[in-house]
């Protein structure tokens, strides 16, 4: 059994493990580890893109930056900033969700019709992580920064635009 020591930390501190946490089940203890070891991580990764927002934390808060096609958006999470980033390139292309949908990591899809089709493999996911985009679509939210990273690539592609220079998501003018 692990043994814990009771600290007292002040709001500011508490404000920043809040804003790293991923899921209401884990501890502030796994999110100090999650915190303290995956920045350690981090600084050892050399030519990184983004070091300084990959130390971070993966579920930062704060301003966030959608850019698209010269159009900036702020947002107050990368969550959000994904859900700007989809929610504009559908706008912008009443096909897009459709092309999207086609597309896929290693084990989930990107957009689906359905809840459950963003999970094939692990479908008891849905009822957490799956969230409506718009007009019966779905996006999944359990998402590190790299993966969204990887997301808003292959989104950009899809439309036609390039990331990095039409299309971005950036926190404090850093492109993830």
């Amino acid at each position: 059994m692990a043994k814990y020591k009771q600290i007292g930390i002040d709001v500011e501190v508490y404000r920043a493990i809040e804003a790293n946490r991923v899921s209401f089940s884990e501890s502030e203890n796994d999110i100090l580890r999650r915190m303290i070891v995956g920045s350690t991580t981090q600084r050892l990764r050399k030519g990184s893109v983004s070091e300084s927002v990959f130390a971070q934390g993966t579920r930062n808060r704060g301003s966030w930056t959608v850019t698209i096609a010269g159009k900036q958006t702020q947002v107050g999470s990368l969550s959000a900033a994904y859900q700007r980033l989809l929610l504009g390139l559908a706008e912008r292309d009443t096909n897009f969700l459709e092309r999207f949908s086609k597309i896929r990591g290693r084990t989930r899809r990107f957009v689906a019709k359905q809840p459950e089709a963003l999970y094939e493999n692990s479908v008891h996911l849905a009822a957490d992580f799956a969230k409506p985009l718009i007009d019966g679509w779905y996006f999944d939210t359990n998402l590190s920064l790299q993966q969204i990273a990887q997301r808003a690539k292959a989104a950009a592609e899809v439309s036609g635009l390039r990331y990095g220079v039409e299309v971005m998501i950036a926190k404090d003018g850093e492109l993830i």
